[in-house]
């Protein structure tokens, strides 16, 4: 192979990566959500500040716990979004986006002005994998 041809694999490996993986402040792409989120745990909070937990196995359901009770669902990846649905409670899609290692932000979607799906400006709940220490800015704190 030619140095040209290997600068050429080179650069597009090199794009392929940074678009597949969020930095920190970054939406996340759909085969991100897929990788970060099969198999875990997620414990976080609203942004009410109540505390929430739930299990992503790897068939596509999941089990949620709150102060309330627990429920149970399906999880999948549509897009570049992150969806969740219960058999109790309602359910939605979410942008979720990486504040460091362990620290997702999910926004619910909303239709910009050009009639574009965007995330809205507030977010809807912050969680990250209990398996590790959470990098949020600010440490979540929550009542159980």
């Amino acid at each position: 192979m030619s140095i040209a041809t290997r600068l050429k694999v080179t650069i597009a490996t090199i794009s392929v990566l940074a678009w597949s993986t969020a930095e920190a402040g970054q939406s996340m792409a759909a085969a991100e959500i897929e990788t970060t989120f099969r198999g875990i745990t997620l414990d976080g909070v609203y942004n009410d500040g109540s505390f929430f937990s739930e299990t992503y196995f790897d068939n596509g359901t999941i089990r949620y716990h709150d102060a309330l009770g627990a429920d149970s669902g399906d999880w999948w990846v549509r897009g570049n979004m992150f969806c969740t649905f219960y058999e109790m409670q309602q359910g939605s899609c979410f942008f979720v986006v990486r504040e460091g290692d362990n620290c997702f932000t999910f926004f619910e979607p909303e239709r910009g002005p050009g009639g574009e799906i965007v995330p809205r400006e507030s977010w809807t709940s912050r969680g990250w994998n209990r398996e590790h220490k959470a990098t949020c800015v600010k440490p979540p704190e929550a009542v159980i």
